[in-house]
């Protein structure tokens, strides 16, 4: 694990200088951890630039509790620590995303609060995309098109430790004379987006069955069988155990 890690630092450095920048921008959620970065945040000089994409909204009170948007300097060697620190602390756990990005820190803070806003039959809500489980399905199997593009148009580069703890770079879109809304736009869902997102989780908790039934694939893979069945339930109307109803498909794919 330590191995990849380095190489996760190596590779932030190297794309980092190929794109000019001298920083890298940090997501890292705090809610149920158990431990506030704000602290140790706060010690440190020269100051990291961070937001809370609470800010402005009725959690906010929670602050120990809110996903954080740092701006670390690769210029700096505090701030090299503090991601060299967060990276081996957090760094095996879902809770830690990384972006390359070339914005304005300010006006990259409103976009990624605006793009964790979800609204779904006229409720709302929060949409974790800064979980490294959830981005890859949600802008592979969840997003339209236009909504897509407002994910990657804010960066070069997001990345993030997948289930296998390798390093995952996807490419973003971002053009520098391009015009953002003045009022970040929260995500609206229809209801099969909705249910493909919900799915996301309901698929990670079937990852255990699908290890016993094939060990040979990675965690990775796991997922992906998983997430096919989930889905299949959905389209089929199955409401009954989702784990008795995997375990099923997974035997008989392996009959």
């Amino acid at each position: 694990m330590q191995e990849c890690f380095e190489q996760w630092l190596d590779q932030i450095e190297s794309l980092c200088g190929s794109a000019n920048l001298k920083h890298v921008d940090v997501i890292v959620d705090q809610a149920a951890s158990g431990v506030s970065l704000l602290p140790a945040l706060g010690a440190i000089e020269p100051i990291i630039p961070w937001f809370s994409f609470f800010s402005g909204t009725p959690e906010e009170t929670l602050l120990t509790q809110a996903p954080i948007l740092m701006r670390c300097s690769l210029d700096d060697w505090r701030h090299k620590a503090w991601l060299e620190e967060l990276i081996q602390q957090m760094g095996h756990t879902p809770r830690l995303m990384l972006l390359i990005s070339p914005m304005p820190f300010d006006v990259l803070a409103k976009a990624l609060q605006g793009l964790s806003q979800l609204e779904w039959g006229g409720q709302s809500g929060l949409l974790r995309f800064y979980d490294p489980r959830v981005l890859p399905t949600l802008l592979a199997r969840v997003l339209s098109p236009e909504q897509k593009v407002q994910f990657l148009c804010v960066a070069l580069f997001w990345s993030w430790l997948d289930r296998d703890q390798r390093p995952i770079w996807q490419p973003g879109t971002y053009c520098s004379d391009q015009v953002l809304a003045e009022t970040a736009l929260r995500i609206v869902l229809t209801d099969a987006q909705y249910d493909r997102l919900g799915s996301i989780s309901d698929a990670q908790k079937l990852i255990g069955i699908a290890k016993a039934q094939i060990p040979t694939l990675s965690i990775e893979e796991c997922f992906t069988r998983c997430y096919r069945v989930v889905l299949n339930a959905s389209q089929e109307n199955y409401f009954g155990d989702l784990q008795i109803y995997a375990k099923a498909n997974f035997m008989h794919e392996h009959s």
